[in-house]
């Protein structure tokens, strides 16, 4: 028996001795969530040139027109607040009635106004001209986004402009009504609706009487402008848009071009 006690009194000192000496157990770092990656915007300055030409006032901060924008853009956020509205169309009649220049201007001029970003979305995909207008060239836009699956941040554009963002149409799409239409184009005006909650979102829509794009989109949006041209809207033509959009929120019409001064 003392030879067996000794022997395991022996093992268990043994056995002591390999564990003092064995390295301590690693420790493991725990899994780390992986960094958010940057958003991607592309920053474009704008072109004064081709700002003058297509008359967008706001962004040169001088003129009589300024003034009006402001309260069009005072009577826009007090309608929007009053209604909870976060997303405004604008259309028109016909090509050529102003209805880019008026939501370009509108958007620059919620922009200067710090208590809300802007996100201007150019949904006239077969004849695109907010870039135009801007002097930007995008090289992506909202119909790589809806059919190339490009990430939506490496679509938009951020002019220098303060809480300005664009996403622009990068050439043109002649088969839009059915894209516009889609589910996935639902769940982007969600996205961008709800995102950030300090964000208006204003669409340059397509003109409502030359094609169905805008019909197809406005279930979409919260409220739409109406831009009719003084001396060449037929009144014809602006009865059958307001026909169009009864039942839609139609906020108002805005005469662009008016002949008349208060």
């Amino acid at each position: 028996m003392d030879k067996l006690e000794k022997a395991l009194q022996k093992a268990r000192e043994d056995r002591e001795r390999v564990l003092s000496a064995a390295p301590p157990p690693l420790e493991v770092a725990p899994e780390l969530e992986p960094a958010p990656q940057p958003v991607r915007t592309m920053t474009r300055p704008l072109s004064p040139t081709e700002l003058e030409r297509h008359r967008v006032v706001v962004r040169s901060g001088k003129g009589e027109n300024i003034d009006l924008f402001r309260m069009l853009r005072t009577k826009v956020i007090q309608m929007m607040e009053s209604a909870n509205l976060r997303t405004l169309a604008i259309t028109s009649p016909q090509y050529g009635d102003g209805k880019t220049t008026i939501a370009i201007n509108l958007a620059m001029s919620l922009a200067l106004d710090v208590k809300q970003t802007v996100l201007l979305v150019d949904m006239d995909m077969r004849k695109p001209s907010v870039h135009e207008f801007l002097g930007i060239e995008p090289e992506l836009g909202l119909s790589d986004y809806l059919l190339r699956n490009v990430p939506l941040s490496d679509c938009l554009v951020k002019p220098n402009v303060d809480r300005l963002v664009v996403l622009p149409v990068a050439g043109s799409l002649q088969d839009s009504s059915e894209l516009l239409g889609t589910p996935k184009m639902a769940r982007l005006a969600a996205e961008l609706k709800t995102r950030y909650p300090d964000r208006i979102v204003i669409y340059d829509m397509p003109p409502l009487l030359t094609q169905d794009d805008t019909l197809a989109f406005l279930p979409q949006v919260d409220g739409v402008l109406l831009v009719v041209r003084d001396g060449v809207s037929p009144i014809s033509q602006v009865r059958a848009c307001a026909e169009s959009l009864a039942g839609r929120n139609f906020l108002g019409t805005i005469l662009n071009d008016s002949r008349f001064s208060a």
